[in-house]
């Protein structure tokens, strides 16, 4: 039996319109959504490591200027997201800054002590710093500029004044 007539071509059209609906909306939402997903994680994922790396700066002991050592345990800590290899390999910047408070001036200075880790040496606070992070996966895929993140970064009172939790020795 042949098929002609107005059901087989109703059939056909069903079957157009259901592509161009799959074309133009169904795959270009859900690229989208996938796309928006990994950025919200990575977002997510930056503050996170922001606020373990200030939690891990505040209860161990002052070392130098820059937080190396807060540094390395947040490049080796740092929970799973897709731009954790450039994380741990410094692409993505982390900066570490301990402050004193002016309580005269009411302002925050840089903190610095030539001691390292030493009950003379202990800041007020510390602020843990990501900037610059430009997340761009699929965005070259869909022509468009890399997303440029805003500065991200968690700053908490000193907490320890001294204290080093591995070993159970508080020095001040």
């Amino acid at each position: 039996m042949k098929r002609t007539g107005p059901s087989f071509h109703l059939r056909g059209q069903a079957s157009l319109e259901m592509a161009l609906v799959l074309a133009a909306g169904i795959i270009p939402l859900s690229v989208g959504l996938i796309v928006f997903a990994e950025i919200a994680w990575t977002y997510h994922a930056l503050v996170t490591v922001t606020r373990q790396g200030a939690r891990y700066a505040v209860t161990h002991c002052w070392q130098d200027e820059t937080g190396s050592n807060v540094i390395l345990w947040m490049q080796a800590n740092a929970p799973p997201f897709p731009d954790r290899p450039m994380l741990v390999s410094g692409e993505i910047p982390i900066q570490v800054q301990y402050w004193t408070h002016d309580t005269a001036g009411g302002q925050s200075v840089p903190f610095s002590c030539a001691g390292g880790c030493s009950p003379e040496c202990v800041p007020d606070s510390v602020t843990v710093s990501i900037r610059g992070y430009q997340f761009n996966h699929f965005l070259p895929l869909l022509r468009l500029q890399p997303l440029s993140f805003p500065p991200l970064s968690t700053t908490i009172e000193m907490q320890s004044a001294g204290g080093v939790p591995e070993s159970g020795v508080s020095l001040p």
